[in-house]
């Protein structure tokens, strides 16, 4: 199987999409804050994470235990290795790291920062608020990543922050039509079109899954070495 690919499924194209919309909007009117969300296993951190090593966008991932200091020491740490502000990166108080932060921002304009995991963030105010400090202040652009429910619990959060999220997408069960495409587009043994049927019924839905079936149909053809890999053959 090929490695590190991001297939452009559905879900991909419409995140792009959003990515795309915030680089382009009026950025003295609209702030560069968005969000993904929906159903764990529909590839959500696989997008965020394959999108910043390919496209040099700064990942984040929150923790349990995320303060808003490790926060600005995490992102602080990032940009200086994005931007090669050198091997010492200062160290101080939160709000002092945090300025340092925005300062770096100011000096690389429209840097784009994918936040995963931001379900994190809703039981500490402070860290939200850090967060929206960087898209007032910046023309940096935002993309928050969380569960299914993220959406809801934003707006009954903090509706004004809510407010402030230019896009929204609930990434998508895998379609037939996904699976096709991964299929294509990862495997390295010959397959039949029944193939991408038994792998779509059988994830339902779930990338995770798709992803560890079609693993399957490629251990199945390399060492029985067929011609080419059927559903029949998966069914022994």
């Amino acid at each position: 199987m090929k490695q590190g690919i991001l297939v452009r499924t559905e879900n991909v194209i419409s995140a792009d999409s959003c990515i795309n919309y915030l680089l382009d909007r009026p950025k003295m009117e609209m702030v560069g804050l968005g969000l993904l969300y929906g159903k764990p296993g529909l590839g959500k951190t696989t997008y965020a994470k394959r999108m910043a090593f390919s496209k040099g966008y700064v990942y984040l991932r929150l923790e349990a235990t995320t303060t808003p200091k490790a926060f600005a020491m995490e992102l602080l740490s990032n940009l200086y290795k994005r931007f090669g502000l050198g091997e010492y990166i200062p160290y101080g108080t939160a709000n002092n790291l945090f300025k340092l932060c925005l300062q770096s921002l100011e000096d690389h304009p429209d840097t784009i920062i994918i936040i995963d995991e931001i379900d994190y963030a809703f039981r500490h105010p402070q860290l939200l608020g850090a967060i929206r400090d960087i898209v007032d202040e910046t023309t940096a652009v935002v993309i928050l990543v969380g569960m299914q429910n993220a959406k809801d619990r934003l707006s009954q959060i903090n509706e004004y922050y809510f407010d402030r999220c230019n896009v929204f997408y609930e990434f998508k069960a895998v379609t037939k039509k996904d699976v096709g495409q991964l299929c294509r587009d990862i495997l390295e043994v010959p397959f039949a079109p029944d193939v991408v049927d038994y792998v779509h019924f059988n994830s339902c839905g779930n990338l995770r899954k798709a992803m560890k079936l079609i693993h399957t149909v490629e251990e199945i053809g390399k060492h029985r070495k067929l011609a080419k890999v059927s559903q029949a053959d998966l069914q022994v």
